[in-house]
């Protein structure tokens, strides 16, 4: 029948009693928190053990209830978060999986939502699976195929639609339109709703089989050593539209290699190439023919036949051997044949450990749990094929989670790498070290490949997509530089692993890997920082706030510090220099508040040994010598009137006497002034090159008032406030720790003096169990706590994680 010109039309073949109950985006909340309970595992387990299959009698859990179950598991042993209304959905927990995969499987489709910490439960792979699995069954992926509707209009109209239009195997697809020709001679029901359940019923049963669940509701048959289960039902082009990964181990050229076993050839390998040059034709058009020949002895001769396996390469004593199997009146040429099959598959299953694979004639099918089976030649000489029949689906996507991060500093490179992510210029001279800050005294340049994960926000007026991947790029051109060679994959994978799960960056990995594993170096956006400080130890901040004040007042100890020790200097040099001018206080940095105590011992130095708390305009006359000043007083009396010569002379000698008497004040007060010293030595722990006598007394009291003029409070004694002035400035002694020098007779070895001999047994048993046993061997009872045999302990070999696509 010639094809017609009439265009397919894409239709949905999913009948009423394979729909689940809910659609994707539906709130599921009253349903899921009724099914969550103590024993929701067992309960989610027996639904799993009793899902209904293709059985005809409608037995078992239907897939919609075992499904909610395991909605109810997820939230009741997997998240363990606070959960929003909106999360009840079975799109918003196929998101929380597809970003926290704890299981080996591959998800082919992928949805990015706020990443979420996952609990790894039991039942998590279980749980995977179904959610998974129900979400593609809601989805626009399930139902309709191309394939699906050219059979399904021939099946109904009788034409056949254009082969040109057509985007997969045509061949495949003829032998379909010859099993519908059957079909209908033998009015077997069949149409596009019975392609989409067989193709329903196959990933169940695939499922059931990987997580090694019951059977009992799925039609499963054993016929000529060939096990007929729902994926040898379902169609070539719908068993790899799976939700999830899956691969296939197949006999490589199966027929040809058990005729090589019986003949004793080697032809296996040659067969099919020697038909298509022979006849003329496509491989798989050889294959087609090979297996109807050979299945064809009640239909052709045996002169036929041996004519046929001449051309495939066969000697003539092989094709006679070959003819007493094909034309055997006692057992068919396909029961011979798949006896072998049966012997290799099984052969195949436990070599490899794949109990969990579902077999399909002459191949083995599993869902890839990322470990590939190693042994691919099996007895009889038989070599098997590795295919992953899907991929995943790359698809970016882009967003901002609203999730309230731990830490206002979060390091976009994980710990644990062997990679330079930080390389700093030589720095200046340490200012001062507190707080777990180390301060310079000026800048110094660094580069540094990490970036902050919280700080989404600094986009500003930026595209967020593109502020996001040019950080990205701006890392790894960095790693590049700095470390002399591109990152590797494995690495890249991981760090943007540790992105997506501790940013609030919400993105595809797998797309997002593919983008930058291609990108290149550029210097260009390599950006060298500078600053005056650096972090001695790793803290970890909620906020920004709090970083900065930590920072900031780290800053102010560092400067304060430095403020004590200039200003001890300077006194200290004006001492040696017999200077006591004013002190300015433009020597202090940093703000006034942080600087009391500076500022009042500056205040206090100036006020001593100045008389003024501020700077005077006109420096005080500094000529102590009274006759000059009584010649000036004579000199200037002349210009006055005779009767009042007398009492200006008077008045300005009264005057210089006053000046005087302050001005022997103030030097009477340098040697207090210089106490000052030994309070800032206290204050700072400084050492002084000048000489000056102590004097407690008068130490004392310049601490009790210099304390009383920071806060406002009189003390009833000096000693009371010069107490409280060291507990508040005075610096700690660190307890310097003794080093052991004399190690020979630093420990006692007198077997008398032993712990063992200084403790009762009660006590020793409390202490443990290897602490009783040495107690018991001390004391020389032996027999009480036997050596017991060690439990050799299966070490695990864990492996990184790889994507499953091509980079």
């Amino acid at each position: 029948m010639s094809p017609a010109t009439s265009q397919a039309v894409p239709k949905t073949y999913i009948e009423k009693w394979i729909e689940l109950d809910f659609y994707n985006n539906s709130n599921l909340k009253t349903d899921i928190q009724n099914r969550i309970s103590v024993d929701i595992g067992t309960r989610f387990l027996n639904a799993l053990n009793d899902i209904r299959g293709d059985n005809k009698n409608g037995y078992g859990v239907s897939f919609s209830e075992v499904t909610l179950l395991a909605l109810a598991y997820f939230y009741s042993e997997i998240f363990n978060h606070k959960i929003k209304d909106s999360y009840y959905t079975l799109e918003m927990v196929k998101g929380f999986l597809d970003a926290n995969n704890l299981t080996k499987y591959t998800a082919i489709h992928e949805i990015d939502v706020t990443f979420y910490k996952l609990n790894d439960a039991p039942l998590f792979k279980h749980c995977w699976l179904i959610i998974q699995s129900a979400w593609f069954f809601n989805s626009q992926y399930f139902g309709h195929h191309q394939h699906i509707d050219y059979l399904n209009h021939y099946i109904t109209t009788g034409q056949k639609l254009p082969f040109e239009q057509y985007n997969f195997d045509i061949n495949y697809l003829e032998k379909k339109y010859n099993d519908i020709d059957t079909a209908k001679t033998k009015k077997i029901p069949i149409n596009g709703y019975s392609l989409v359940n067989q193709w329903y019923h196959s990933i169940l049963f695939l499922i059931c089989k990987e997580l090694n669940l019951s059977t009992k509701h799925f039609n499963v048959s054993v016929k000529d050593n060939r096990e007929y289960n729902p994926l040898p039902k379902t169609s070539r082009q719908l068993r790899p539209l799976t939700p999830f990964k899956v691969i296939e181990c197949d006999i490589k050229s199966a027929f040809p290699t058990f005729l090589d076993i019986e003949t004793g050839g080697s032809l296996k390998d040659n067969i099919y190439n020697n038909l298509m040059l022979s006849k003329g034709i496509t491989r798989g058009e050889a294959k087609i023919l090979f297996n109807t020949v050979c299945n064809s002895g009640a239909y052709k001769t045996k002169s036929e036949t041996t004519a046929f396996f001449l051309d495939c390469g066969y000697t003539q004593t092989q094709c006679e051997h070959l003819i007493t199997l094909t034309h055997n009146p006692k057992q068919k040429f396909f029961s011979f044949m798949t006896e072998y099959e049966y012997t290799a598959i099984q052969h195949f299953i436990l070599m490899n450990n794949l109990q969990r694979g579902t077999r399909l004639h002459d191949a083995i099918l599993f869902i890839d749990d990322k470990t590939k089976p190693q042994i691919l030649t099996v007895h009889p000489n038989c070599d098997f094929g590795y295919k992953e029949l899907n991929r995943p689906l790359i698809k970016h996507s882009f967003s901002i989670g609203c999730k309230r991060l731990p830490y206002a500093f979060i390091k976009s490179i994980p710990k644990g790498f062997n990679l330079k992510t930080i390389h700093e210029s030589k720095k200046p001279e340490i200012k001062g070290i507190a707080n777990g800050f180390v301060f310079y005294v000026g800048p110094y340049k660094y580069i540094s490949a990490s970036f902050n994960l919280n700080n989404h926000h600094e986009s500003k007026d930026k595209d967020p997509q593109q502020y996001f991947l040019l950080q990205c790029e701006t890392m790894l051109s960095t790693l590049h530089y700095l470390n002399k060679r591109r990152i590797k994959p494995l690495e890249l994978e991981i760090i943007l692993k540790h992105i997506r799960e501790h940013g609030n960056y919400i993105f595809n990995v797998r797309a997002l890997y593919l983008s930058l594993i291609k990108h290149n170096c550029c210097n260009e956006l390599i950006t060298i920082k500078q600053r005056d400080y650096n972090n001695l130890e790793y803290k970890n901040y909620k906020k920004n706030i709090e970083y900065l004040n930590a920072l900031n007042n780290a800053r102010g100890i560092v400067n304060r510090y430095v403020n004590y020790y200039n200003l001890f200097a300077l006194i200290e040099e004006r001492v040696i220099n017999n200077d006591y001018a004013y002190l300015s206080e433009s020597i202090i940095t940093g703000k006034r508040k942080n600087n009391v105590l500076i500022y009042s011992i500056i205040n206090k130095f100036n006020l001593l040994v100045t008389g003024r708390l501020r700077n005077e305009r006109h420096g005080l006359k500094k000529d102590p010598l009274y006759n000059t000043s009584i010649k000036r007083v004579l000199i200037k009396s002349l210009s006055l009137k005779p009767q009042q010569q007398n009492a200006f002379i008077k008045k300005g000698i009264t005057k210089y006497e006053h000046e005087l008497k302050e001005l022997n004040t103030l030097i009477n007060n340098r040697p207090k002034a210089q106490q000052l010293l030994y309070i800032l030595r206290e204050v700072g722990g400084f050492n002084a090159e000048v000489t000056i006598v102590k004097n407690g007394a008068i130490i004392d009291q310049l601490k009790t008032e210099l304390l009383t003029t920071i806060n406002g409070h009189v003390y009833d004694t000096v000693k009371e406030g010069a107490k409280e002035f060291d507990l508040l400035y005075k610096k700690k002694k660190q307890k310097a720790i003794k080093p052991i020098t004399d190690l020979s007779n630093n420990f006692d070895t007198d077997l008398k003096n032993s712990q063992f001999n200084n403790i009762s047994v009660e006590d020793a048993y409390y202490k443990g169990h290897t602490f009783f046993r040495e107690f018991e061997k001390f004391h020389g009872n032996t027999d009480i706590n036997k050596e017991t045999e060690p439990i050799i302990k299966v070490i695990e070999v864990f492996k990184y994680p790889e994507f499953d696509f091509d980079v």
